[in-house]
């Protein structure tokens, strides 16, 4: 059999772009951190909590088509960068150049995987998988938050913070009812764990079903929130064996 990888490498190397493109939210809520999530930490966790959620999700989900969604959900941002609502970009602008992105990248890598069917798709919230990968992203970004809330990384009177965000009356009302970032964005995103009569309806599934899939992301996600209020979300390390630590670099440099 011949070979010929050509495409094949091309589609990784766009990917790998993704790795150098850093999420927007903490830019703009002027998280200072050595650090920042980029796009490709974004989906390796939500290909992660798949993984982790699965024995509590339904048996006859399609894990080929989750994994498709979740590698090529944000592709476009290695073209289009990722945009927001809030840099004064509109809807309707985030739209066209994330449209053209994505005919590119249909186009340029049918030959690989069908990376233009799979987003329409995943656009269109046409299946179950679709959905539940739509949820895990908005859990998500509330998690990237919570984390950073923790490590103390947030503040909310930084001046540099766009007044579209900080003067948000959403955000406004939670700020003063005494909430941090991390809770506003748990709070606001968690509205999207849901799945409506009408997609019960779109996707042939039963109440018991929605149910199990809600509360076992809800679940996941309430649990990294405890962790978050009490304390403990970042004591991982504790439990670590010391003597595998001695060559870990971060260790030794007191990072």
């Amino acid at each position: 059999m011949e070979y010929n990888f050509k495409d094949d490498v091309k589609l990784f190397m766009v990917f790998d772009i993704l790795g150098d493109t850093e999420r927007t939210g903490p830019h703009l809520w002027q998280i200072e951190r050595f650090r920042l999530e980029d796009v490709k930490n974004h989906i390796l966790d939500l290909l992660l909590m798949v993984r982790i959620l699965r024995k509590y999700l339904p048996d006859n989900l399609d894990y080929d088509r989750i994994t498709d969604y979740i590698i090529c959900h944000d592709l476009p941002e290695a073209i289009t960068g990722d945009i927001t609502k809030f840099e004064g970009v509109s809807n309707d602008e985030i739209k066209r150049v994330t449209d053209l992105a994505i005919n590119y990248l249909g186009d340029r890598f049918k030959g690989v995987m069908d990376v233009g069917e799979i987003l329409k798709r995943y656009e269109g919230r046409v299946d179950l998988e679709a959905k539940v990968v739509n949820m895990l992203d908005k859990l998500h970004s509330s998690t990237t938050f919570i984390k950073y809330e923790s490590e103390n990384h947030v503040d909310m009177d930084d001046p540099r913070i766009i007044p579209e965000l900080r003067q948000h009356p959403f955000v406004v009302e939670k700020i003063n009812a005494g909430y941090d970032l991390a809770d506003i964005f748990f709070e606001f995103h968690m509205k999207s764990v849901n799945i409506s009569d009408e997609e019960c309806i779109k996707y042939g599934i039963t109440s018991e079903t929605r149910a199990g899939i809600v509360n076992a992301i809800r679940g996941f996600a309430n649990e990294i929130y405890s962790q978050k209020v009490n304390g403990t979300l970042l004591d991982s390390k504790k439990d670590f064996p010391q003597k595998a630590m001695i060559y870990n670099r971060n260790v030794n440099n007191g990072s």
